[in-house]
């Protein structure tokens, strides 16, 4: 495909603790592997935690961009394999619901970045407001869940608030943590079940990600598992996940 397609792509959980930002480092440096010019919008604008997930100190952050003190280039921070990170504050609750001023000024700065092929925005989890609008500016929405009950039950009610606020009707499904596809493939089936039941909207299955040792001890030293794990389960699962979008 050509080059500086400008994907974006928002992936977001119902509920914490699923391994979304995970998801999104690690994906990120597969895509920039592939020579894919990726960006990440840490959207969890109260609670970032994108650049401690490849072990860097960001000088500036959104913050910086929404007070006006600088542009979105000055806040960008350079990741492995030149991934582009957009780095959110951390502990500033001021900025969990932004106004309509801010979401403006967000978009046209994010409007005005150079060419790039994806820009993946990592949400906060849950149905906020900020979650809401960040999934309706991406061209895709990525569910991630896991075995826990809890998340099959939160997934279900981010894609319904999705469908009925934003009028979106199609979500990719990543399940995350499980012993093997057979397992992904059953969550994914009780989601589907459900929403083919109450809501109008289309399911994918985009990806799994099985259990994998290697996560914990990455995330722990501040490593992205895909570069010092390529030959692990989940960077295998991962990968194919790096090979349909950019296939």
């Amino acid at each position: 495909m050509e080059k500086g397609r400008r994907k974006t792509i928002s992936v977001t959980s119902g509920k914490g603790g699923v391994g979304k930002s995970s998801i999104v480092s690690n994906l990120a440096y597969l895509l920039s592997a592939k020579q894919e010019l990726t960006y990440i919008l840490d959207a969890d604008l109260s609670l970032g935690n994108i650049d401690v997930m490849f072990g860097i100190v960001s000088k500036f952050s959104i913050k910086d961009l929404l007070e006006g003190k600088k542009q979105i280039g000055e806040i960008v921070s350079e990741g492995p394999s030149g991934i582009r990170i957009i780095p959110a504050t951390s502990g500033v609750c001021e900025f969990s619901n932004l106004s309509d001023d801010e979401r403006r000024i967000l978009l046209s700065s994010v409007q005005e970045l150079p060419e790039f092929d994806f820009l993946i925005v990592d949400t906060s989890a849950g149905i906020s407001s900020n979650v809401i609008y960040f999934n309706s500016i991406s061209e895709d929405i990525c569910v991630v869940l896991t075995p826990d009950p809890a998340s099959l039950t939160d997934s279900y009610a981010v894609i319904k608030v999705l469908h009925k606020r934003t009028g979106r009707k199609d979500f990719n499904i990543i399940v995350n943590m499980v012993r093997d596809e057979k397992e992904a493939l059953d969550i994914y089936k009780k989601l589907l079940v459900v929403t083919d039941r109450f809501l109008d909207v289309y399911l994918d299955f985009f990806g799994y990600i099985p259990t994998d040792k290697n996560i914990p001890a990455a995330v722990r030293r501040q490593r992205l598992w895909v570069e010092h794990y390529p030959d692990s389960s989940a960077s295998k699962a991962l990968t194919k996940m790096c090979d349909r979008l950019v296939g």
